[in-house]
């Protein structure tokens, strides 16, 4: 997946990978449209300090496009089979 066109997914990226263990999974329509309408973006996580601390490094709404950012445990996910289910791609 060529992220060049979206340089504030590499910074969530980077910023994601400073606080392991953090998942980062890419779904909806920015895996079908170079110009998706936001950017899908579910976070996996085990401590909920982590998604906190992401979420406020930034104002990724913001962003052109925004970002809608879901957070989820690994339990959750498997309960709810989302990542089966909205086909999302692991980025980190």
């Amino acid at each position: 997946m060529d992220l060049n066109g979206w340089p504030h997914l590499r910074l969530l990226l980077e910023a994601a990978s400073s606080l392991q263990p953090l998942q980062v999974w890419l779904f909806g329509s920015a895996l079908r449209s170079e110009h998706p309408a936001d950017l899908d973006v579910l976070l996996v996580y085990e401590d909920r300090s982590a998604v906190v601390a992401l979420r406020k490094m930034e104002p990724w709404e913001d962003f052109q496009p925004p970002f809608h950012i879901i957070a989820m445990t690994p339990r959750e996910v498997d309960e709810y089979e989302f990542i089966k289910s909205t086909r999302a791609v692991r980025l980190i």
